[in-house]
């Protein structure tokens, strides 16, 4: 049996018309995937442990004073527990700013 001069042809274009289908598919499969990164901020509570600072003690300059002393010791006393208790102060009021210093976007 003899086969016709553009059989060869033929053949050849339809085994394109066919694989072009099959092409695409692989064509879409081979590109690259879109990765898209969103960030999301929410906010989180963050427990803050503070320890009680040093000039913050229980007994302070006046409670080693007796009503016996003289007044310059007592007046002394007192000046002195001020003094202590603003240290404490300050101590105190800069742990509680760095605790609330942490940045909360919402």
């Amino acid at each position: 049996m003899t086969r016709p001069t553009s059989w060869p042809t033929f053949m050849k274009y339809r085994i394109n018309i066919a694989l072009v289908p099959f092409m695409i598919l692989m064509a879409g499969c081979a590109s690259k995937p879109v990765i898209q990164t969103q960030v999301i901020e929410k906010p989180v509570a963050v427990l803050c442990r503070v320890e009680t600072p040093a000039e913050c003690k229980s007994a302070y300059a006046v409670d080693r004073v007796s009503p016996k002393d003289d007044a310059l010791t007592i007046n002394r006393a007192l000046r002195a527990e001020i003094e202590e208790r603003w240290a404490c102060e300050i101590k105190l009021l800069a742990a509680v700013k760095g605790c609330n210093s942490i940045p909360m976007k919402d």
